[in-house]
């Protein structure tokens, strides 16, 4: 009895170890940006799938039903992984979308978040994908915030979530504008190219001097002795640039630091919010082919 009481116990004291590594495993394969799916992706199921025969980006469409018996499409597109649209099916091949779902990532953390939307659109089995290009979007419905050790779920993430779409909006149209007003239209390939012309002109302060547009310089320059400066989270603003470069309504944000929080927590959102008229029309006309 005593030759095997020892590694019995042995046995039995290690199991809830083994038990709870073998659970942390399993836990892992719903995680989400670090974030656990809460049992999500189990209480649907994809009852017929389609994708695009050119798969350069490559669009897919799901049909869906939940545990319930609801019926919904999701649409993705390689382009845009962190993006999903979502809607439900009307008569025959028409469907209405409804939701975005967006999953904006940084160094930090993340905005995950559903916008609403109001449009429409059809497909077919053998046929062709099209969506309305007049497809709206109307407002946040729900998000989560993780921001570094703080993490806001439920009806508080949806004022700053809100608050930040708002300010986004605004930078993105006078983004627009400044383009058409300088003659500079660029069609970005990809959220590094965005990167890459818009921070030297929002933020060159930040960038080595051989990168600064011509405008910052000319003004530091010329205003040397004149020259307004505000010190805000750790970095002197150029109130000077300021004025040359934004309208009214962004000025106070770029000189608080708020502009650069945005730019930092949200450059994948501000570049799909700049992209939408693009990321609608990749969906037009596209040929599918049935693959479930």
């Amino acid at each position: 009895m005593r030759e095997w009481a020892t590694p019995l116990r042995l046995c039995v004291s290690i199991f809830p170890v083994i038990l709870s590594l073998l659970l942390a495993a399993c836990t892992s394969l719903v995680q989400k940006s670090g974030d656990v799916l809460e049992g999500q992706a189990f209480a649907e199921k994809t009852v017929a799938a389609y994708r695009t025969i050119d798969n350069d980006p490559k669009i897919e469409l799901k049909e869906i039903k939940s545990k319930d018996g609801e019926e919904t499409i999701e649409i993705t597109n390689s382009a845009w992984p962190s993006l999903a649209l979502r809607g439900t099916r009307g008569a025959e091949d028409n469907f209405h979308l409804t939701e975005a779902r967006f999953l904006s990532s940084h160094v930090n953390g993340w905005n995950e978040f559903t916008l609403d939307l109001l449009g429409s659109g059809f497909y077919s089995s053998h046929g062709i994908l099209y969506i309305e290009k007049d497809l709206e979007r109307v407002q946040i419905s729900s998000g989560k915030i993780r921001l570094k050790g703080n993490r806001i779920t439920g009806a508080s993430a949806l004022v700053p979530l809100r608050n930040r779409r708002e300010r986004i909006l605004v930078l993105t149209e006078w983004m627009k504008e400044w383009q058409n007003k300088t003659g500079n239209s660029i069609s970005f390939s990809g959220q590094k190219e965005f990167e890459n012309y818009w921070k030297p002109r929002l933020f060159p302060e930040l960038v080595l001097a051989k990168k600064r547009p011509t405008e910052y310089s000319s003004i530091l320059n010329a205003e040397k002795q004149n020259t307004e400066w505000r010190r805000a989270d750790g970095i002197k603003w150029n109130l000077n640039y300021t004025e040359y470069l934004l309208p009214k309504e962004l000025r106070e944000l770029r000189n608080s630091g708020a502009l650069l929080r945005d730019w930092e927590e949200a450059q994948p959102w501000i570049f799909m919010e700049y992209s939408w008229d693009m990321i609608v029309n990749s969906y037009c006309e596209k040929e599918l082919r049935k693959i479930k």
